[in-house]
């Protein structure tokens, strides 16, 4: 019997670090446009977006390759899509702060039942969350999520896996 196989073009990390990207980037203009743009859980979404994204590249790459990646080449493709995602997310949130969200700083929400509404933001205020948001979700969360990405999808998904039973005395 015959199996068909499809063959898909190796992509190499540019390309898988683009892809993450434009999905996050999507992602976080969906949240913005639905006004949950700063809010906690988006920031865990995006990088949980971003943590599969490395795994399934790993995964692709070792696929490609006939499941005979190393742990190291599988390990530094996951660093390299993570920094490049990483570095056009940055330019990204930052062009995105100065041209759509910055033009919105005060905001009028009203408070309870009252028919008046507040402004509860200010200017600093909003400027001070912006980095700390850009540190902390863009740089540091995305950073982490893809070095864990790659070591996990590096030692997963190895070549020459031996399992316990498979164990001799040239592998202990």
């Amino acid at each position: 019997m015959q199996r068909f196989h499809l063959h898909l073009p190796v992509v190499h990390s540019k390309g898988y670090g683009i892809i993450i990207a434009v999905i996050c980037m999507v992602l976080t203009v969906v949240f913005y446009a639905t006004d949950q743009y700063g809010a906690l859980w988006t920031g865990f979404g995006i990088a949980l977006v971003f943590f599969v994204g490395i795994l399934i590249s790993i995964i692709h790459y070792n696929g490609r390759h006939g499941e005979k990646t190393s742990t190291a080449s599988a390990f530094y493709l996951g660093i390299r899509t993570t920094f490049l995602a990483t570095f056009l997310l940055g330019i990204f949130a930052l062009i995105f702060h100065v041209l759509v969200v910055n033009g919105t700083i005060h905001r009028l929400i009203p408070q309870g039942f009252q028919q008046t509404p507040r402004i509860i933001r200010g200017i600093e205020t909003e400027k001070e969350r912006f980095w700390i948001l850009f540190v902390g979700n863009v740089l540091i969360a995305d950073i982490a999520m893809g070095v864990l990405a790659a070591m996990l999808g590096a030692l997963v998904f190895k070549a020459n896996q031996k399992s316990a039973g498979d164990a001799t005395k040239d592998n202990i």
